[in-house]
């Protein structure tokens, strides 16, 4: 179910299986896979379409009485129930924030939020005592502002608690508001799949970076113990080691081959898109259509980052409806510039399954160098590459992890190649992208401005 809700100017939209109310103020190494072909059935996907606007009656449901907790975060002991999915920032803008958790079992609480200052009271967001999943958007925040999360449990006639996470605590969880026209701080992975202990050191050094969220480029977990659980692995690989930006901001993710295996799945569908389900955004009409985030976009001033599936060049549906959705992103004219965010990339000297680039490059390319791209983020090929073709700028960020490849010759359009772990920090001003390659611990491994079209007038 998702609602509408507006009090005092605050719109808050819950999608799922949760109706808020309140208020608030202003591994080790192995052989690559090749992509292949996965079928993946829509209709196995959990549906958050529905909407309902509340009305005046019911607006007037009694709330949460903000004096019952004043102040956040707050230090609650750890309870018997479990994050499954634990609290995580989906989306932020500069007056919106979509949160979202799943409970191993359902349990009566709230989320509270409040702003960091504390220049208001807590703003309580009923948890149901029916449903474990809670997808929840507020709308009507105050730009450029930090706000805190925390969950507490209250099953009836018990002292509040909050969630495990593996056996502790998880965060706790704090984002702040985007503000108009501010220069970006982005910071670009993938491949960090095997929870090995290389990401976690390379994701403490993004975490340092002041970073305002984190694009991902796919193969978010690979490799699930015969056995186990799929939520374990994302637990152990996903959520564990990106637990300092995961707590502080968005990471938005797209698909890449190992995301679609069968031993990481739901029941039938991948555990990718519940764990990563959509979001509302202006910048991705119709994204909920599908009931999952196979592809989708969002905006930041007049800047887009579209991010696709590149799995539907292999097998997976979803080849035309995302073509055909591309061409209309990249053709919007709100936007004044769009970067790519996709799995395998389009161009790459990578020594293992060099093959792959083949697809996206002739699907693909052309329709990016038609609306002149700047810039195109990938993964895959476990390394650093940066490459320029016909003006575009790529760039191959798939040393998440300490399970790196070796490059063959180099391709003409290659500028940069490094087997190295590491990330990418994208500074975005009005006219330029700047872009660093840092190794894990710190060295510079290159460096590149990518120009930016003039802004309209």
């Amino acid at each position: 179910m998702e609602a509408h809700v507006r009090l005092r100017s605050i719109s808050i939209v819950v999608a799922g299986l949760a109706v808020a109310t309140g208020w608030l103020p202003a591994c080790a190494a192995r052989q690559p896979v090749e992509p292949t072909p996965v079928a993946l059935a829509a209709a196995s996907l959990p549906t958050l379409a529905s909407t309902v606007t509340l009305g005046p009656t019911e607006r007037a449901a009694p709330a949460a009485t903000p004096t019952q907790f004043p102040s956040l975060p707050v230090d609650l002991p750890l309870g018997p129930i479990a994050y499954r999915v634990p609290l995580t920032i989906r989306h932020v803008t500069t007056d919106r924030v979509t949160l979202y958790l799943e409970l191993s079992q359902p349990s009566p609480g709230k989320v509270w939020v409040q702003p960091e200052d504390r220049s208001e009271p807590a703003l309580g967001l009923e948890l149901s005592p029916n449903e474990g999943r809670w997808l929840t958007t507020i709308e009507g925040l105050a730009p450029g502002t930090t706000y805190h999360v925390a969950v507490a449990l209250e099953p009836e006639g018990q002292p509040a608690t909050q969630p495990q996470f593996r056996s502790t605590a998880w965060g706790p969880v704090s984002f702040r508001t985007a503000s108009e026209g501010e220069p970006l701080r982005i910071g670009l992975i993938s491949d960090a799949s095997f929870g090995d202990p290389a990401t976690f050191d390379l994701v403490r050094q993004m975490a340092g970076a002041q970073l305002d969220f984190v694009l991902h480029a796919g193969d978010v977990v690979d490799e699930t113990e015969s056995g186990q659980d799929a939520a374990r692995s994302f637990a152990d690989k996903f959520y564990a080691p990106f637990e300092p930006l995961l707590t502080r901001m968005p990471v938005y993710t797209v698909p890449g081959n190992h995301d679609y295996d069968a031993d990481i799945r739901a029941g039938e569908s991948p555990f990718y898109y519940l764990a990563f389900p959509p979001f509302p955004d202006d910048a991705s009409p119709g994204q909920e259509a599908a009931g999952r985030n196979q592809f989708y976009a969002f905006g930041r001033d007049d800047l887009q980052f579209v991010m696709l599936d590149t799995q539907t060049l292999y097998g997976v549906p979803g080849r035309e409806e995302q073509e055909a959705w591309l061409q209309e992103r990249l053709s919007d004219p709100r936007f004044g510039a769009t970067i790519i965010v996709m799995h395998v990339a389009p161009f790459s000297s990578s020594s293992v399954h060099p093959g792959d680039s083949l697809a996206p490059r002739q699907r693909w390319v052309p329709l990016f160098e038609a609306a002149r791209v700047p810039l195109v983020l990938s993964g895959h090929f476990h390394g650093f590459e940066r490459l320029i073709s016909n003006g575009l700028t790529y760039l191959v960020a798939g040393g998440g992890s300490a399970i790196l490849y070796d490059s063959l010759e180099p391709l003409p359009q290659s500028q940069a190649i490094h087997r190295r772990t590491h990330f990418v920090l994208l500074e975005v001003e009005d006219q330029s992208i700047h872009a660093t390659a840092y190794a894990l611990g710190g060295e510079v491994l290159d460096q590149a401005t990518i120009p930016l079209p003039p802004k309209a007038e």
